[in-house]
């Protein structure tokens, strides 16, 4: 009975896209934030209630277009901080089977087994060699 109810009434809505859920950790952080003492925990305390309407705003909304249009437009704005998460990420994970270098002339970031000693690296990008201890 109410998993009907629930079901009808958010069928056509938007639901919880990246953009809510960013909003919603912004109203979780605002909301620890607000404890703070004096006129800042005010402040915190308004910007989690604006957040948390504005998630609900986004969940609950019936135009779909719109909200999609606008998350797009996030997720194309955030994608440069997204895949540098993911990098950190990964070299995070594999910190103890690699050792990362960076090329010295155009940057990139190269993976070398760890416990080779000191070694020449050839960069695959623009053929630079320079020695690296793994």
């Amino acid at each position: 009975m109410i998993r009907r109810f629930l079901y009808n009434f958010f069928r056509g809505r938007n639901g919880f896209d990246q953009l809510a859920m960013t909003a919603w950790a912004l109203s979780i952080v605002c909301l620890l934030l607000s404890f703070l003492p004096g006129t800042a925990g005010v402040v915190f305390n308004l910007l989690t209630f604006a957040a948390m309407v504005y998630t609900l705003f986004r969940i609950l909304s019936r135009n779909v277009g719109k909200r999609a249009q606008e998350n797009a437009r996030y997720l194309s704005a955030t994608a440069g901080l997204r895949r540098k998460l993911i990098n950190l990420k990964t070299r995070f994970s594999q910190r103890k089977d690699f050792k990362f270098f960076t090329c010295p002339t155009c940057h990139t970031l190269l993976r070398v087994p760890r416990g080779k000693g000191k070694i020449q690296i050839t960069c695959r990008k623009c053929g630079n060699r320079f020695s690296g201890k793994t």
